[in-house]
């Protein structure tokens, strides 16, 4: 962090700050944690959630969003191929390592469950705010979500204040 500008020091001081606030108002857990669900432990339903949104993944994404090593992942994912809830899917003959996962209807229908959990804990965690500063507050997170897209040696990361 030495080559930061101090102004930029003292923006991520805020948003460290601000980060710790917000986990100590609840805001970083788990709301998948909150499903109660007799077959499936949150890192599972996490895993078809993750594959909801992407649609179809190869084994070694999914285990990148998901933070976890591949003998983890690949135990993970033998699981919910038992219960039904995934397929895996061998890549081409040149290279049978590359192996994707797809959700099955019974997967995707988890799945579904597991994102109304997570939009009804996001509607909670926006209610306190007004509508314009919610719009005020996504504009802010989504240019966020493509500054962090660019290359980092984009000039075009660097906007004004």
């Amino acid at each position: 962090m030495s080559e930061l500008a101090s102004e930029v020091r003292v923006v991520v001081a805020r948003l460290r700050n601000l980060f710790v606030d917000l986990a100590r108002q609840g805001a970083f857990s788990n709301p998948l944690d909150e499903i109660p669900h007799a077959e499936l432990e949150p890192r599972q339903l996490q895993a078809l959630w993750w594959l909801r949104a992407e649609g179809f993944l190869a084994v070694s994404g999914l285990a990148e969003r998901m933070g976890l090593a591949m003998p983890p992942m690949t135990r993970l994912l033998d699981r919910l191929e038992e219960l039904e809830l995934v397929t895996r899917h061998r890549g081409m003959r040149g290279d049978k390592r590359h192996v994707m996962v797809r959700l099955t209807t019974k997967g995707c229908e988890a799945a579904d469950q597991a994102d109304a959990v997570v939009q009804e804990r996001l509607a909670r965690l926006l209610l306190p705010m007004e509508g314009e500063q919610r719009s005020a507050l996504l504009d802010s997170l989504e240019r966020w979500v493509e500054a962090l897209s660019r290359p980092s040696g984009d000039d075009n990361n660097r906007t004004a204040a």
